[in-house]
């Protein structure tokens, strides 16, 4: 048998499920058809889908990171070996696409900067679609090698994989349910038989469960309680609403509220900004840290941000009807009246927090640890409207995980678990910043 000669496969099927929104753009820009800044990709019947290319780049760079020396044996190479991977673009199936937006926010001021406002289309959590990758073994393949790597390729997607833009703000969040890997071994003349039928091969490939992240991520998991209400404003009003003249409702995805990625990105990237000018560091320093898409250069975010949803079970919307005021005269100004229907706090409704850092230097761990400090004491609001007390939280409990130790906090902030000191020292390394970054 020949170094060329088909030895046997490996069928890799699934239901791909999106945990949050995705975003894969199709490049068009904003047209007289869709004025939207960013449109999904859809396909020639008007569906979106997740191109074979997405997954492919992703599980890549994941084996890249697990068993490089088998990067171009399975993903090929341009100029040595072809793949022996092929992977089918998935059809997404009753996903809604939705519309979020967005504004630039001015580092110092506080405030959006003029002509940074945009908008893009999305599909929302939920969605899902049948996944297939098949893997071809040749005759110069490791078979064993091959099959190790594929039952961590399963592992991968069991626990949820990245894809397409914005991952670092929540967006792409999938993972495979219903996961099979029928490995046909073309030396048996039974699993010969049994692909040329399309039945089920004898052996599965199991996939192997383990914590995909670095024991140098630093990763926060934390739950805080409403104080009140809170909006992220969604001005894609219902009929009903726009009947009572309401302008804006608070934004949700897959039935739930939402403070999005984006938002919560936003309020990390500037607080971190406060906190360095405090400490005399140029917050051009975060870009290392945070990314940077602004500049020649552009710099990918180590600092990764996951949606937070709040059931609606637990929320109640109002309408609240405010006048803006004329700040010389102190009286309303005329034709001013405007509407908005934030969500409140109505049975002890609680969100997650979660984010990580990257292979997290001691102190960017510190100043993680000041963000969530800030936030667990109510000194930064989520969302919209906190000039008037929208958005503001408090702790409840976090777990923080870093080189391979856990630390707990209760109610309190005070550390249940893990080295009290050892965070103390993190927090310590932010005032080194400046020399270290």
């Amino acid at each position: 048998m020949s170094a060329a000669s088909v030895t046997g496969k490996i069928l890799i099927t699934g239901e791909l499920r999106l945990k949050s929104p995705l975003l894969i753009g199709d490049g068009a820009g904003e047209t007289a058809e869709n004025f939207r800044d960013i449109h999904v990709l859809k396909n020639a019947a008007g569906s979106a889908f997740i191109p074979g290319t997405s997954i492919c780049g992703v599980l890549r760079e994941y084996v890249a990171n697990t068993n490089p020396a088998l990067v171009e044996t399975i993903f090929g190479d341009a100029d040595k070996m072809q793949s022996a991977i092929q992977f089918d673009d998935v059809q997404l199936e009753s996903g809604a696409v939705v519309v979020r937006d967005g504004v630039r926010i001015d580092g110092v001021t506080g405030t959006g900067v003029k002509g940074g406002k945009y908008d893009y289309e999305a599909v929302d959590r939920g969605a899902g679609g049948k996944i297939r990758m098949l893997v071809n073994l040749r005759g110069c393949h490791d078979t064993g090698e091959i099959q190790n790597a594929v039952a961590e390729i399963l592992g991968a997607l069991e626990s949820g994989i990245r894809l397409g833009a914005l991952t670092s703000k929540g967006f792409g969040l999938a993972a495979v349910e219903n996961l099979t890997a029928d490995f046909y071994d073309f030396r048996n003349s039974a699993d010969v038989k049994a692909w040329l039928l399309g039945e089920a091969a004898a052996k599965k490939i199991q996939a192997v469960g383990r914590n995909f992240a670095s024991a140098n991520d630093f990763v926060v998991d934390a739950e805080f309680a409403l104080d009140s209400s809170f909006i992220v404003r969604d001005y894609e009003v219902g009929a009903a609403d726009r009947e009572k003249n309401i302008s804006a409702v608070s934004l949700r995805s897959g039935g739930d509220f939402v403070i999005p990625g984006t938002s919560l990105k936003g309020i990390f990237r500037h607080r971190a900004e406060y906190i360095l000018s405090r400490l005399g560091v140029d917050a051009r320093a975060l870009n290392k840290l945070m990314g940077d898409s602004a500049g020649d250069a552009k710099i990918k975010s180590r600092f990764i941000v996951a949606e937070s949803y709040v059931s609606a079970e637990k929320i109640g919307e109002i309408p609240h009807t405010r006048n803006k005021i004329d700040r010389f005269t102190g009286g309303t100004l005329q034709g001013t009246l405007f509407t908005t229907k934030p969500a409140w706090n109505k049975n002890s409704a609680t969100l997650k927090i979660r984010f990580e850092i990257q292979s997290a230097a001691d102190f960017e761990a510190g100043l993680a640890l000041f963000l969530l400090r800030d936030i667990w004491l109510g000194h930064v609001a989520l969302g919209g409207e906190k000039s008037i007390g929208r958005g503001t939280v408090h702790g409840i409990s976090a777990s923080i995980d870093f080189h391979g130790k856990n630390y707990r906090l209760d109610s309190c902030g005070k550390v249940v678990a893990g080295d009290a000191e050892e965070l103390a020292e993190f927090t310590a390394a932010v005032k080194n910043w400046g020399e270290s970054a």
